[in-house]
């Protein structure tokens, strides 16, 4: 007879008899309370009639009983107490059925074995569900298997928090979703042994395989990359995994071979992410993460020429600390010469885009960092076993003008550049940093000394580059060509930048900023929009030169109103302006155009086109549209109309995209009047010296001793 509470379902084995259940029968709750159970399923009568706090549950389920997933993870952790306190005894391993299926395997199949200490800690970090591991048991999900479409859909049963597995694309198309792009995001180890690495066929951890870290950090990028949309819901499934894992690669009880150098790559690239993405905060923690790294594992003192004491150096290694062992080939060395780098570059970068000018320096410039590491090579170079020559104090040696070795591959590589251009950059925005109103004349002094030192260096490391004009625009190389171009664009942000102080009183800093911002923006005919990606400091060196091309324009408009009454005014030429203005005008709307197709996948890019008023952009191009009708009142009006659309849709129909900007705030450029005195030298006197004076027997003198006063933070 079926109860009128009970559903259809629900039967009583006990039903109209009085024989009792037989023992462990009964449900959890009835059992708790030693009262008599019916035991119906899926509820007796006692907890039908009574309703408990608890669930009517039965220990011989189908599945765990929420009490018994309880039990498990009371004697779990127990287990792991009692090997943190006796850490002298070999602990018992958890080994798994391969054949379970599903969540209904009761965990009766585990085997608990004795193993070596020596084994023991490798097989708790990779066995997921180990009950001492050492690590979370999420950390050792594995990876989808070379080549599939996804992970496996088996799941371990015997861990309540392990966590759930998600259905990643293969392998190999992540990785070539990233690899296309990884040079421009600080990727410094040698892809295809990194790939073949990857793509074995073993367990997620194994050391065979890259760490855990870097290869979620990796899938991160490739999901991040993708060109399908469906993937970006996995990104912040695998931005945990990845910030998890690595801070966990460099436990003691990982006996991964590559474990830093891993950690190196999975720290920059992790602040790389956060660079583009616009979360300052966090880029900032990773790449001071890898700066740390990088220094504690010695990395800025490779191949240095300094006599070292081995002794001296052994005892100075605290107890326990992880040492780089030597290198095995020319491949392994050149990795960690360009890592040092890659995070040199990444951290020079950051500091030039969201730090005060006067407050740039960091890590790598405080007293006492030894930088001997000679600079880098593209990783071809490396291939065929060519190193570059022993060194020491390479930053400093370069700053101050001293002669350094550097064969023809170091001067060809792009990697070197990248790297110069990013440190000059820096120096650039330091020096600019420096000025300030009411400067007494020696420190002028030291500022124009600066300004002379950092200029030459500029000019002399533009000059070994090679014009974007004349590079091949139709090679599929797009990396190759996305390099040169990042090189090219950090040397005229650090013109730019470094023209600034005097561009309001010497018309050749003036021109020389303009030229740059113009250069950068049209890149030598380069169709950026073929790079995919840019590196995240684009958009700073972007909105640099788009608001020196928007000062310029409206200085322009001054002097031909007659209201521009400032030194620049006086030494303008009669020369076509309203050509200059239109030039400029084009430039911009190019530059505008690079941001605004980089700002669809770039949280940063987007911020630095936000930073650049908009409805300044509307007055400006709405001018100039007007001034193009004055002058062509008998051209074609659809081409006058066409035209006009084409300007409105490119730049002022895109406000909807963004958030009302800020007030326009034209400031004048500093003016350094207080220095001129016959006393001293005035800034248009000094920037008027021909460069040819600048002897080497004199420039010792001008470089090195007045820079070094006031370029206090100097590596």
């Amino acid at each position: 007879m079926i109860s009128s509470n009970s559903q259809g379902h629900h039967t009583s084995p006990g039903a109209g008899t009085s024989k009792p259940l037989k023992r462990g029968k009964a449900c959890l709750t009835c059992r708790f309370l030693k009262i008599r159970c019916d035991g119906a399923r899926p509820i007796c009568g006692p907890c039908q009639r009574t309703p408990k706090d608890d669930p009517c549950e039965y220990a011989d389920g189908p599945g765990r009983s929420r009490t018994r997933a309880l039990e498990e993870t009371v004697s779990r952790l127990e287990a792991r107490l009692r090997e943190y306190e006796h850490p002298e005894e070999t602990p018992p391993v958890a080994l798994h059925d391969p054949y379970e299926q599903g969540l209904d395997q009761e965990s009766d199949t585990t085997i608990h074995i004795k193993v070596s200490r020596s084994t023991s800690s490798y097989s708790a970090h990779t066995s997921p569900s180990s009950p001492f591991s050492v690590v979370s048991p999420m950390a050792n999900i594995p990876s989808p298997h070379p080549g599939s479409s996804g992970s496996s859909e088996r799941k371990n049963s015997t861990s309540p928090t392990a966590e759930p597995r998600i259905a990643l694309p293969a392998t190999r198309n992540l990785l070539e979703w990233f690899f296309t792009q990884a040079l421009s995001f600080g990727f410094f180890l040698n892809i295809p042994r990194f790939s073949n690495s990857a793509l074995l066929p073993l367990n997620f951890g194994h050391q065979s395989r890259p760490c855990p870290g870097l290869l979620n950090t990796v899938y991160l990028w490739g999901i991040h990359l993708s060109p399908h949309a469906q993937h970006k819901d996995l990104e912040h499934t695998l931005l945990m995994r990845a910030l998890r894992d690595t801070a966990s690669d460099l436990s003691i009880s990982n006996p991964h071979p590559h474990r830093l150098m891993h950690t190196i790559q999975a720290e920059t690239l992790l602040g790389y992410f956060f660079f583009r993405n616009g979360n300052i905060l966090e880029a900032k923690r990773h790449t001071s993460s890898a700066a740390s790294l990088v220094l504690g594992c010695g990395l800025n003192t490779l191949r240095s020429s300094r006599p070292q004491d081995q002794d001296s150096i052994s005892a100075s290694v605290p107890a326990g600390w992880i040492t780089l062992p030597p290198s095995q080939d020319a491949i392994e060395e050149g990795e960690r010469i360009n890592a040092f780098w890659a995070v040199f570059t990444l951290y020079r970068n950051l500091a030039v885009a969201v730090d005060p000018p006067r407050s740039v320096c960091g890590v790598f410039d405080a007293p006492g960092c030894q930088i001997d590491t000679p600079w880098p090579l593209d990783m071809e170079t490396y291939k065929k076993d060519i190193l570059p020559h022993r060194g020491s104090s390479t930053v400093y040696e370069y700053l101050n003008h001293i002669q350094q070795k550097e064969d023809e591959h170091q001067l060809a590589s792009t990697t070197n550049m990248i790297t110069k251009a990013s440190l000059l950059l820096h120096q650039a925005s330091f020096v600019a940093g420096q000025y300030h109103s009411n400067m007494p004349a020696r420190d002028g002094q030291a500022l124009f000394a600066a300004f002379q030192s950092v200029r030459h260096l500029i000019d002399s490391l533009h000059f070994q580059m090679s014009p974007l004009e004349e590079l091949d625009h139709g090679s599929r190389n797009i990396s190759a060509l996305r390099d040169l171009y990042l090189a090219h664009s950090l040397i005229n942000g650090s013109i730019i930048r470094l023209n600034q102080i005097f561009s309001d009183t010497d018309v050749n800093c003036l021109q020389n900023c303009i030229q740059s911002a113009q250069a950068m923006i049209h890149g030598g005919g380069l169709n950026v929009a073929e790079f995919g990606c840019v590196n995240p400091i684009m958009g700073t060196l972007w909105t640099l030169a788009c608001q020196t091309l928007i000062q310029e324009v409206l200085r322009l408009r001054s002097v031909r109103s007659g209201q521009h009454s400032h030194v620049r005014s006086e030494v303008e030429g009669k020369g076509d302006l309203q050509g200059r203005e239109d030039s400029i005008l084009v430039s911009l709307q190019q530059g505008l155009s690079s941001l605004t197709f980089f700002s669809t996948n770039s949280v940063l890019m987007s911020k630095s086109f936000s930073s650049v008023p908009l409805s300044k952009f509307r007055y400006l191009f709405r001018d100039w549209v007007m001034n193009f009708d004055d002058v062509q009142e008998d051209a074609d009006p659809n081409l006058k109309e066409e035209q006009m659309v084409t300007c409105e849709e490119s730049i002022v129909s895109l406000k909807s995209w963004y958030d009302s900007p800020p007030a326009w705030d034209l400031q004048q450029p500093p003016s350094l009047s207080v220095w001129s005195n016959p006393k001293h030298i005035t800034p248009s006197a000094w920037l008027g010296l021909d460069r040819s004076c600048l002897s080497r027997s004199s420039s010792s003198r001008l470089y090195s001793s007045p820079f070094r006063r006031i370029h206090t933070c100097k590596s």
